[in-house]
């Protein structure tokens, strides 16, 4: 993918999401939820471990990696140590999207350079809301937004209205 691919036809960019999770029914609903919540702006492409997380960044082009803490094999904090010791991904925003741990799970992926924790317990559709705001944040962060961007997709319609206005536009 070359340089500006990453970019759609609307005014806003689009945010490219690599989700890490061993859990095949996470993925999904993570994936119909983040979907509906960036408004069209997520291209979210989903992996079962951290392994073929590592194979994907190698070959294609991400903003952002969203990972559980628990998966076979290398884990959640794992894979964080081995993007931040890598020059070619020591800045790429990280979240850590789970349903272990509490405040001692946080300092860790908080200290060892991760950007965003948020917890998955609860209603999917909240959860996936606070992970679509840390995305955009980070997105801002990072210069790969603008915040004005944030508002504009946070007003764009979704679903049926966003289909129709353009499928159906004279």
């Amino acid at each position: 993918m070359g340089f500006g691919a990453g970019y759609s036809n609307s005014m806003s960019r689009q945010i490219w999401i690599l989700h890490v999770d061993d859990e095949p029914a996470d993925l999904e609903i993570t994936r119909i939820l983040l979907q509906r919540e960036g408004k069209d702006n997520f291209e979210i492409t989903s992996v079962l471990s951290a392994e073929k997380a590592l194979e994907k960044l190698e070959n294609e082009y991400f903003d952002v990696v969203i990972a559980d803490y628990k998966l076979p094999g290398m884990g959640g904090i794992e894979l964080l140590d081995t993007l931040r010791k890598s020059v070619k991904y020591a800045s790429m925003p990280f979240i850590l999207f789970t349903g272990n741990g509490g405040a001692e799970v946080e300092s860790e992926v908080l200290n060892r350079g991760g950007d965003r924790y948020v917890i998955k317990n609860g209603d999917a559709a909240k959860q996936c809301n606070k992970l679509a705001h840390a995305v955009r944040e980070l997105m801002i962060k990072k210069g790969k937004m603008k915040a004005e961007e944030q508002v504009e997709t946070d007003k764009k319609p979704s679903g049926v209205v966003a289909w129709c206005s353009r499928h159906l536009a004279l």
